[in-house]
């Protein structure tokens, strides 16, 4: 592919020296760009999948016969699936590389996809949806650690943006569903928007597998001299030599990989703890009010269902504007603050939302669900996997990344079965106002943990002795 920078010479001694010019190198040249689009692409789907499978609930559980109960269990071992596989994401992406394990979570991801669609069953239903959920937990970790070791320091406020092409994602999946009504295919309009992920999850992995190179810093910890030649050259226009014909480890680099425990670790403790509440708190209110606004908009704008998905589609623009200013948001108050002050206007507006569900004027039932997604998508929502991504060594993050995935799929297990369950016995109103704690908790957990992501400069010595190349760095001295 065209470079937009004629090519440079540079020699490697040292990791180090490959992690000094990730840092410090800006975004220049196209196929850089085209990685990070692709990387976003993959989180795409998995907004894709969902919401598809949200808008089309009412319609499935209707021609499978299925009640609360039912579609609580469809959803929540799903999630089940995606804990399980995110227990072991992290550890295979460190060793195998990140795209390599990319790639294969998009593949399994067509394959449930279709079995899905095609299922008629309950039993069948739930099988897939656990393969979806094993592709997505897989995923969803190493596609935050891929970016976030691929993205400048000056740039690493773009990471947020993976919140609004989850809520683009979003609008287009509802904008093909509310097509597929207007084409009158009936019922089964669930299976038809399940192709059309399976036909984007086909695409996305073509496309990755063709396209993005692998993280020149896995590369380079590694020692894969070839492959990270064609990394540079791809992403950065640099011909890379190796003048001593490796690359020095780090000074106190461990010789044994990584262990897991490491994230529990003094060093990390505080902000291994600050990622995961922040993250299973976003996934929880997520999944329990925004994944069911489709059913809600039912509620408030009749029993039509394309009206309720067009209502849907409108909620979720309000993710988009609230996605892209959260960039914005944490350039200005930092991923913590964002979290904090969103989670504490989240649950202004689900106890505003819950207490006054049977008496809001239209318009305020409309504008409260709209800015509880603003909210959310401005704050914790992109919060918590951007700590996750950002919080550890390169060598660390994949697992650090598994964590998170981890964490967001205990809140999306509790959120999707609970709300459900809860609405049928203690009805919708009442179930929304209960759910005010969630975000309650995730505020109490940023004010009393204030490590931020997004300034270096109190933690670049820290990072460098994780890394165990202080020596090497010189950061005391810089």
């Amino acid at each position: 592919m065209t470079q937009l920078l004629p090519a440079r010479n540079r020699a490697f001694t040292s990791v180090a020296e490959v992690d000094d010019l990730v840092d410090a190198e800006d975004i220049k040249t196209r196929r850089h760009k085209l990685m990070l689009v692709l990387g976003l692409a993959g989180i795409a789907f998995e907004a894709y999948f969902l919401a598809v499978l949200s808008s089309g609930t009412a319609p499935m559980s209707e021609q499978l016969n299925l009640d609360a109960n039912g579609v609580g269990l469809v959803s929540a071992y799903g999630y089940v699936a995606t804990l399980i596989a995110a227990a072991t994401c992290g550890l295979l992406a460190d060793r195998y590389g990140r795209v390599r394990i990319m790639v294969v979570a998009k593949v399994v991801a067509v394959i449930a996809a279709l079995m899905m669609a095609a299922a008629p069953s309950f039993a069948m239903l739930v099988l897939a949806r656990c393969i979806a959920g094993a592709a997505y937990g897989v995923d969803l970790g190493v596609a935050m650690a891929y970016l976030s070791e691929n993205l400048p320091k000056k740039r690493q406020y773009l990471l947020n943006f993976w919140q609004a092409q989850w809520y683009i994602s979003t609008v287009v999946a509802l904008a093909i569903v509310l097509g597929l009504y207007h084409l009158d295919v009936g019922l089964s309009i669930w299976r038809w928007g399940l192709v059309t992920a399976a036909v984007f999850a086909f695409v996305v992995a073509i496309a990755q597998f063709a396209l993005m190179p692998d993280s020149p810093r896995w590369l380079a910890k590694k020692g894969r001299l070839p492959e990270l030649t064609t990394s540079l050259k791809a992403m950065y226009g640099i011909d890379a030599t190796y003048p001593t014909g490796h690359l020095d480890a780090a000074i106190e680099e461990p010789k044994k990989e990584r262990r897991f425990t490491e994230l529990f670790s003094t060093r990390f403790r505080a902000r291994t703890v600050l990622a995961n509440v922040v993250t299973m708190m976003q996934a929880l209110q997520y999944y329990a009010v925004a994944y069911y606004l489709p059913v809600i908009a039912l509620s408030l704008f009749g029993d039509n269902f394309g009206e309720a998905t067009f209502g849907s589609i409108v909620f979720n623009v309000f993710g988009i504007v609230g996605g892209i200013a959260s960039i914005w948001v944490a350039s200005k108050l930092g991923a913590n603050g964002a979290a904090r002050y969103g989670f504490l206007a989240v649950a202004a507006m689900i106890l505003v939302l819950g207490v006054f569900f049977d008496s809001l004027p239209i318009l305020l039932a409309f504008i409260v669900p709209a800015m509880f997604i603003f909210f959310h998508s401005a704050g914790p929502g992109a919060s918590g996997l951007t700590m996750a991504a950002m919080a550890y060594p390169s060598d660390l993050r994949g697992r650090g990344g598994q964590l998170a995935t981890i964490s967001q799929s205990i809140g999306g297990i509790v959120g999707l079965y609970a709300f459900p369950r809860m609405s049928e016995s203690l009805g919708l109103s009442t179930t929304i106002t209960i759910f005010v704690a969630v975000p309650l908790i995730g505020a109490a957990i940023c004010m009393l943990i204030r490590w931020e992501p997004f300034d270096t400069t109190h933690d670049a010595n820290e990072i460098a002795a994780a890394e165990g190349d202080m020596a090497v760095r010189e950061v005391s001295g810089r």
